[in-house]
């Protein structure tokens, strides 16, 4: 199985985590911009391996580097299903009308040495971030602020009851101008940050960097891109608690080397990417990244990426290494396309030893593979790893991809359960090919598998269970008919139906309702449905 984990050394320099591109304990974030009553101190931005330092200004990537925006296919997917039982996804809180205990003003024609009111603006919003503190508004008026903005050091934190909003109006665009380093560095819990464009413009520099205690800290409805960066957004240094939500992350683009939308770095704890756009980079969309056995920091721990739209990477939508407790529920991760020479045809990885991942009522649809579990590995085996309600459908052979749905190679006590796969052009499940080491305790149960070929069995997949899925007439399972296939000792139960799925909205047919196994997950009828939608809630 291609998975995907290259250049791990250039990821080792970000993981170090440059003085002047995201901050570092003991020297916070850099130099800045000079302004008004402020002072200006640049440090030079190491190399990093294998790259070379990019021309200052201009905001196009060069043609020659970054392919042809792909645009996103109409197809938006079967309409959304009911909230299922006893699933989980974040609701709204009422929307009130927040009030503050002051109000600071910055515009492109204040001064720093003003008030900050509405009539005598500042004119930097670093300047208004030294001076907010618990339960105020930081007001940037619209236009191009050439400044790092840095939430650290002496800054002030929020409080749970009084944190400090950070609001743009009309995007106001962040640049560096001359000096290097993270646009924004934020290490300062409760700091509501939102509706900015931070444009990178082509510059080997993070578009935001996360560390340290960041509870209730949250980046919302902001633009971060065209960055020459290992990534757009980081958290590392022990980032802890932040929210990223509804952002739209794009062209983090190195040509011929890895750089993300958005990376998770060990030591990272209680991440939650909610609701954001994040498309056409070089590596993946979000990447939870691992030093692949190098080095003693803990795995990124706690990390929920939920409603998320990924696609149109050289990778993947999402790549998983050695993180733990992760969620993965209600994404669209779509249009992933083999690479001439890179390679790749799936949307999401699982590898390295991830340990308790859910992968739960996603859209994977438009690419070459959906799900691949194993590969590359070292240490434990990826474990804990459960696929359940997803929705598998459209994959397709184009250039060499292998149109399937889910290649499952080293992994133990992998599940896959009430899954519904359809309109495959490659084979639904490749188990057990040795890619590693072995798949151990596989479980898969209560799947409608709409395609003609359903199993590719090697000689690796100890204990493997299959039952009470759901299958065309004539399937093929490693060869032989469903019957041969039971005659072997698996899919005892499972049946065969020549209706199997409404092919809009995937809803059951009835040969699937109430038809299922009770797993674990709650139901609405007398039995559990087959396949990623329960009917009748």
């Amino acid at each position: 199985m291609r998975t995907f984990n290259k250049r791990s050394a250039f990821f080792s320099s970000l993981l170090v985590c440059l003085v002047t591109a995201c901050g570092s304990p003991g020297h916070r974030g850099g130099a800045q911009e000079s302004g008004p009553g402020t002072s200006s101190e640049v440090t030079p931005t190491p190399a990093i391996p294998g790259t070379s330092q990019p021309g200052q200004g201009g905001t196009q990537t060069p043609a020659a580097e970054v392919p042809a925006t792909p645009t996103p296919d109409e197809d938006t997917g079967p309409p959304a299903p009911a909230q299922q039982p006893g699933g989980s996804t974040t609701t709204e809180s009422p929307v009130t009308t927040p009030t503050y205990k002051r109000v600071w003003v910055v515009s492109t024609t204040g001064n720093d040495t003003a008030s900050g009111s509405e009539t005598a603006p500042l004119r930097t919003i670093s300047r208004a971030i030294t001076l907010a503190g618990p339960g105020e508004l930081i007001r940037v008026r619209s236009g191009t602020y050439t400044e790092r903005l840095l939430i650290s050091g002496s800054v002030r934190s929020g409080t749970a009851d009084a944190p400090i909003t950070l609001q743009g109006e009309g995007n106001p665009r962040i640049i560096l101008g001359s000096v290097t380093g993270a646009l924004m560095v934020v290490e300062k819990p409760y700091w509501l940050i939102s509706g900015f464009n931070f444009d990178i413009q082509n510059r080997k520099a993070l578009g935001v960097a996360f560390t340290s205690n960041l509870q209730g800290t949250k980046l919302s409805n902001s633009e971060i891109h065209h960055g020459q960066y290992g990534a757009g957004v980081s958290f590392h240094y022990s980032a802890n608690g932040a929210t990223l939500e509804n952002n739209h992350i794009h062209h983090i683009f190195i040509s011929g080397k890895d750089a993300h939308g958005v990376i998770i770095q060990p030591t990272s704890r209680n991440i939650t990417l909610r609701g954001n756009i994040i498309h056409d980079n070089s590596g993946d969309s979000i990447q939870c990244y691992s030093e692949d056995g190098t080095s003693s920091d803990a795995p990124a721990d706690g990390i929920l990426i939920e409603g998320n739209d990924l696609y149109g990477n050289i990778e993947q939508s999402l790549d998983i290494k050695t993180c733990y407790n992760v969620t993965v529920r209600r994404n669209k991760m779509h249009l992933a396309r083999r690479h001439p020479t890179l390679g790749g045809n799936g949307t999401m990885v699982v590898h390295m030893s991830a340990k308790n991942v859910l992968i739960e009522d996603n859209d994977f649809y438009d690419a070459g593979l959906a799900i691949g579990v194993g590969g590359n590995r070292v240490g434990p085996y990826p474990s804990g790893i459960v696929i359940r309600r997803n929705r598998i459908r459209d994959m397709i052979t184009l250039g060499g991809m292998t149109g399937g749905g889910l290649q499952l190679a080293v992994s133990t006590g992998t599940k896959v359960y009430n899954n519904t796969f359809t309109r495959l052009q490659g084979l639904a499940l490749t188990v057990g090919m040795g890619d590693g080491g072995p798949t151990e305790n596989l479980v898969v149960k209560n799947n409608i598998i709409d395609a003609a070929y359903v199993m590719k069995m090697g000689s690796q997949a100890p204990g493997l269970k299959m039952g009470s899925n759901l299958y065309r007439p004539g399937a093929i399972f490693n060869g032989s008919p469903l019957s041969q296939w039971k005659a072997k000792g698996f899919d005892t139960n499972s049946f065969e139906s020549s209706t199997l799925l409404d092919s809009t909205t995937l809803a059951p047919a009835s040969a699937a309702v109430d038809r299922g196994e009770n797993v674990g997950l709650p139901f609405c009828g007398a039995a559990p449905d087959i396949g990623a939608v329960e009917s009748g809630c």
